[in-house]
């Protein structure tokens, strides 16, 4: 073989292996990789190992439910009162109809919300005028409430038992008004009973050692002191006609307690505690506990079984402040659960209004873990709403809620 034969061999075999690498490198970088993660998993709203927790995209659900990132709903929201309000109620009125009352925080005034086939409307039910009322605690069967607003004459915390009169007649459309009596002046919490015939009311000590609890009718008549206690900070609720539910208020330093008062018996019962920031809710038979606690400046949301004494360790990064427990089955919870949250100390500047967190809705059902998305907040309306004082309709198929950021009223209704 001449040497001109032998450089023309290997010039050739040069030429070939750099037209292969040169096939191979645009072959690759027009290659699209994919990746499949997992569908499900047992913390669906993740791990936090940075500053924020986000909760927009990183969210997945059992049985192949949308996560926070896909557009889709299982609910519609509406606003239903622009204005700040005191609090709500539902109720199924005579026309066997959802229907929502709620109290005008700047005077007083009643509304009511119908939800029929058609469409809702919005009416002013009462007119009698009670300015700057900052809570409104209502029965069940929502004819009876308890406004409470600050006497700017005496500086006590007046607490005006009232009923609500108004027409049954289809002709007469003026708004009706409100009778009742005053209870005792500077109650720190009250409570209405499940059957809406009795409050349950706490008020410091005269010389500041602690706290008393009385029992009463919503006339006023019968009281009795039947609790007495050296803490002065109770959060308090009545689940169950013989349960109330005393927490103490929570800190982001200070170790919580739950306990059960049975106001028949008297008898005071712990349920759990030494759990950092605690706040709890109590579902209708008081038979769970969802409690949210603060742990390296988050809050992670946890359920507790009474009966067989454990916890599912959900972990949703949400307070249960921002929950409601659902009437048809009370092992379901529905949480405003915040899209994103800044480590602070929780859950003192929420309170405080120092944080505030724009919120998706979901549904978990406790018994079996499941968790859907039923409505991404900011998917169909501007507003950056941070829920809270949730409350469910007796067909777990209507919430309301109040938005912190200026006390407005929405409505959720899940299809």
């Amino acid at each position: 073989m001449s040497k001109k034969t032998s450089i023309l061999i290997i010039l050739g075999i040069i030429i070939v292996i750099i037209g292969g690498l040169i096939f191979f490198y645009f072959s690759s970088s027009n290659k699209t990789e994919n990746i499949t993660g997992p569908t499900t998993t047992s913390n669906p709203f993740g791990n936090n190992t940075t500053n924020t927790v986000s909760t927009t995209t990183t969210i997945h659900t059992n049985n192949g439910m949308p996560s926070a990132g896909d557009q889709k709903s299982l609910a519609a929201l509406t606003q239903i009162y622009r204005n700040p309000t005191s609090g709500s109620v539902f109720f199924i009125n005579k026309d066997n109809q959802n229907t929502l009352r709620f109290v005008d925080r700047a005077v007083g005034n009643i509304y009511e919300y119908i939800q029929n086939s058609q469409s809702g409307e919005v009416q002013r039910i009462t007119n009698t005028t009670i300015p700057k009322t900052q809570e409104a605690v209502w029965s069940n069967l929502g004819n009876n409430l308890i406004l409470r607003y600050l006497d700017n004459a005496t500086d006590n915390i007046s607490s005006f038992s009232a009923k609500i009169n108004i027409s049954t007649s289809s002709i007469d459309t003026t708004p009706g008004n409100l009778s009742g009596v005053f209870l005792s002046s500077n109650i720190k919490q009250l409570v209405i009973s499940p059957k809406g015939d009795r409050v349950f009311g706490l008020v410091d000590k005269s010389d500041k050692s602690g706290t008393y609890g009385f029992i009463e009718n919503l006339d006023g008549s019968g009281k009795k002191i039947i609790f007495d206690s050296q803490i002065s900070y109770w959060n308090i609720a009545w689940p169950k006609d013989n349960i109330i539910t005393f927490t103490t208020k929570p800190n982001y330093k200070d170790s919580g307690l739950l306990y059960f008062f049975n106001p028949q018996t008297y008898s005071f019962d712990r349920i759990i505690g030494d759990i950092t920031g605690m706040s709890t809710l109590v579902n209708k038979d008081a038979s769970l506990v969802a409690y949210s606690y603060s742990i390296n400046n988050i809050i992670n949301l946890d359920v507790y079984d009474v009966k067989n004494r454990i916890n599912n360790n959900l972990k949703l990064p949400t307070l249960s402040d921002k929950c409601v427990w659902g009437n048809i089955n009370s092992k379901i919870l529905y949480c405003a659960i915040p899209q994103n949250i800044n480590t602070d100390n929780y859950p003192d500047v929420w309170y405080q209004g120092v944080e505030s967190f724009n919120d998706n809705i979901w549904k978990i059902d406790t018994e079996t873990g499941d968790i859907k998305l039923l409505y991404m907040i900011g998917s169909n309306e501007v507003n950056n709403i941070d829920a809270f004082n949730l409350v469910i309709s007796a067909d777990d198929q209507y919430i309301a809620f109040m938005n912190k950021n200026d006390l407005s009223l929405w409505l959720l209704q899940i299809k």
